[in-house]
């Protein structure tokens, strides 16, 4: 029969072994195997100041996922948004290789700096800011 101090070093040492494997079992973040994460998409404008009524051209590097939308609260709201937000959506006009074109109005909005959103997958996608002016 085992003594209370063999069980507990051999429960102790089973779980530094736990502890020393479980991130051994973690999917690697690179290399070739591993799909790049949204964050390293790339979004861009053909403008960076419009006006209201303007069109803006814009262009979104993906890579293997998914467009899900290119939103903000600038565009014109011609459709609900998926998540409900009270934001315009881009209509993606080009999606093809992993690479994404979208056109989207300018809605009569105050002038000043808004945020264009994307979603990639099931993951925030790149943002960057436009200006609305007068």
């Amino acid at each position: 029969m085992r003594t209370i101090k063999t069980l507990m070093a051999a429960g102790l040492l089973a779980g530094l072994a736990l502890t020393t494997t479980v991130p051994a079992m973690a999917a690697p973040s690179h290399g070739p195997a591993a799909v790049a994460p949204a964050e390293n998409a790339l979004l861009t404008a053909d403008k960076s100041q419009v006006r209201a009524g303007n069109t803006l051209v814009l262009r979104l590097e993906h890579g293997a996922e998914g467009v899900n939308w290119i939103s903000s609260a600038a565009f014109v709201r011609n459709r609900e948004h998926p998540f409900g937000a009270d934001e315009g959506l881009a209509e993606v006009v080009n999606d093809r290789d992993g690479n994404a074109e979208a056109v989207a109005t300018i809605a009569d909005v105050a002038p000043g700096e808004y945020i264009v959103h994307t979603r990639i997958g099931g993951s925030a996608g790149p943002t960057m800011k436009i200006t609305v002016t007068k």
